[in-house]
């Protein structure tokens, strides 16, 4: 068979294949037509609204929604779907029904780089989920975990510190400030710049062989890379054997050894800590650079956590967990940059497991169900000056991030929440105190902070920003807390 005749047979395929899912939603019509769905603008056939999502899909729905509505369907490919733009909707679909959405579709990227499902994150509401998770709550987020792991985190952040003045009056990148590796950021980045798109082949699945565009290769290669960092760490403390629990990937081996649950695979335990990775570090970063990029826009309020800190730490000695509690202006600095640069900006997808109404519009079992974060914290609805950076609007208010107030929805809520929430609000509000309190940050001459927007699931800058560090404290109190540069 040559070339020519090799296409012919390649084109048959798709007419075909075409042809049967327009047939599919012909024959589905009838029963349709006979239900209220939520309004939804007109889509192209067989790719429904794949083409006008584009790179940023959390804008190109965020602009939807103003004309169809808080509620409105959207169909990716062959799948339904719906968008919550509102707190009322989300308040619905996480909390009221919460069960009824609580579990995930079946995609490419959880089944290729998370191991078959085999994570926290993109699992489906199954028996395996409620292990993983009971893993993640008891062994990594419960409060004795917090607790033991505070001096760890304490010291991390103080090595950061110590990265960051080892620069000192030079320019220093803060696209990574918590950066710790040559090679991870660059792999976590990658997965986001990966995952922020939509995989066509997902959404049609007949078209998955032909892999357009690489996806499912480059996950593949990914984890590999992936793969590649992990073994070696799993295999050293492998090696340490039995005795107490240090951290995390001591708890999974322990339970490996036990046998508890159904068994936990080599692959299990690197999807969990994949999940890790990505939902803690690379989410944190993110967060952090934002935090950064306003401050050096607003000078005024950077001015402001300072003279808090000074007030409640003072000069003498760095900023502690314990102190936390009394920087009122930080924390709702923090509860800003969260409701401008929430960390997904478009939530995972939920799925209907039965079908049910919401707001008097019904929703199909294997509905995929989307809660745009980003669109619920620019509502002017909500927000007064909602694209405005204003710390002031959280000052005295008791909105806050853990799911309890559906305006704001940094971690989202419900049953699927994310599980690492009090440990990325402890390194966020604990390494933006101790940066500010111990380096002088400021921009080179003549520079301005762009804010554009990259591409990816966690909303990256498109540029670094680039700023002047100096210290901001005497000597001795660097050195007495062993920090050197």
């Amino acid at each position: 068979m040559n070339c020519s005749e090799m296409l012919s047979v390649g084109n048959f395929v798709l007419y075909v294949g075409g042809f049967l899912i327009l047939l599919l939603f012909w024959r589905s019509f009838g029963s349709w037509k006979k239900l209220r769905l939520p309004p939804g603008p007109p889509g192209w056939p067989l790719l429904g609204h794949l083409p006008i999502l584009g790179s940023r899909p959390h804008l190109a729905l965020l602009d939807l929604s103003r004309k169809y509505g808080p509620l409105m369907s959207i169909r990716m490919g062959t799948a339904p779907g719906v968008v919550a733009s509102s707190p009322e909707m989300a308040r619905i679909f996480l909390k009221t029904q919460d069960l009824l959405f609580a579990t995930r579709p079946k995609t490419v990227n959880g089944e290729v780089f998370f191991y078959n499902f085999t994570d926290v994150g993109f699992a489906q509401y199954n028996e395996h989920w409620r292990f993983a998770r009971r893993i993640f709550d008891t062994e990594m987020s419960s409060q004795k975990r917090l607790t033991n792991s505070k001096n760890l985190r304490y010291e991390e952040i103080k090595a950061t510190v110590e990265r960051i003045l080892s620069y000192f009056d030079e320019k220093v990148s803060c696209a990574n400030p918590q950066e710790e590796s040559v090679h991870l950021p660059s792999l976590m980045d990658e997965w986001s710049a990966i995952s922020g798109g939509f995989f066509v082949a997902e959404y049609i699945p007949f078209l998955r062989k032909l892999d357009l565009g690489g996806f499912e290769a480059r996950l593949l290669k990914l984890r590999k890379r992936f793969s590649s960092f992990l073994d070696p760490i799993i295999e050293e403390h492998r090696q340490k054997g039995r005795g107490e629990a240090q951290d995390f990937l001591d708890v999974l081996l322990s339970l490996q050894r036990d046998g508890a649950g159904d068994g936990i695979t080599d692959e299990m335990i690197k999807a969990l800590l994949q999940d890790m990775l990505l939902a803690g570090t690379e989410t944190d970063a993110k967060t952090m650079t934002w935090a950064f990029s306003e401050l050096m826009r607003h000078p005024e309020v950077q001015q402001k956590l300072l003279d808090e800190l000074d007030a409640v730490v003072g000069r003498d000695r760095l900023v502690e967990h314990s102190d936390l509690p009394n920087l009122k202006y930080l924390k709702a600095t923090v509860k800003e940059v969260f409701r401008m640069y929430p960390v997904v900006t478009l939530s995972l997808p939920h799925e209907a497991m039965e079908n049910t109404t919401v707001a008097g519009y019904d929703i199909l079992k294997g509905t995929r169900l989307i809660v745009n974060a980003y669109a619920i914290g620019r509502d002017p609805n909500i927000w007064t000056n909602p694209n405005s950076f204003d710390p002031e609007r959280f000052v005295g208010n008791s909105i806050d991030v853990r799911g309890h107030h559906f305006e704001l929805l940094p971690f989202g809520a419900g049953r699927r929440q994310c599980p690492g929430m009090e440990i990325a609000l402890d390194r966020v509000e604990l390494s933006l105190a101790q940066v500010l309190q111990t380096c002088v940050l400021s921009l080179p001459l003549g520079v301005e902070v762009d804010m554009e927007e990259g591409v990816g699931l966690t909303m990256p800058r498109a540029h670094p920003l680039n700023v002047l560090v100096s210290p901001r404290l005497q000597p001795d109190v660097y050195s007495k807390n062993g920090i050197k540069f």
